[in-house]
């Protein structure tokens, strides 16, 4: 999912923290529903929120449709996971001001490049 929200960042370099927080936080409440069994009532995310959370919606869909049934995680633990991701936003915004998670996940994920 981070590989999608660099994908926007890259795009628009404008994004914040804020924004992708957003985003995440509506796939929370996405899964969420489902494991409750409730009927997912989208909220109203719209710009570069709609864009995060459709990209990041998009990647994780197609990484859960190359997994077997009995791989695949709950929707309960792709809440949980989706939430500790809301918490490192929370954490490097407040470390390196408003984007300083885009600019950690984009530092970390771009030297995972190089290293290989």
């Amino acid at each position: 999912m981070e590989l999608a929200v660099l994908g926007v960042y890259g795009e628009h370099p404008d994004l914040t923290d804020a924004q992708v927080d957003a985003a995440y936080e509506e796939l929370a409440r996405r899964y969420r529903a489902e494991a409750t069994h409730f009927p997912f009532k989208p909220g109203h995310l719209d710009g570069l929120r709609a864009e995060v959370h459709d990209a990041a919606l998009r990647h994780l869909t197609l990484m859960l449709d190359h997994l077997d049934t009995a791989d695949r995680p709950s929707a309960e633990e792709l809440r949980q996971c989706v939430n500790r991701l809301r918490s490192s936003v929370k954490r490097f915004s407040r470390e390196g001001g408003r984007q300083g998670y885009l600019k950690f996940i984009d530092r970390e994920l771009n030297s995972e490049e190089t290293d290989e």
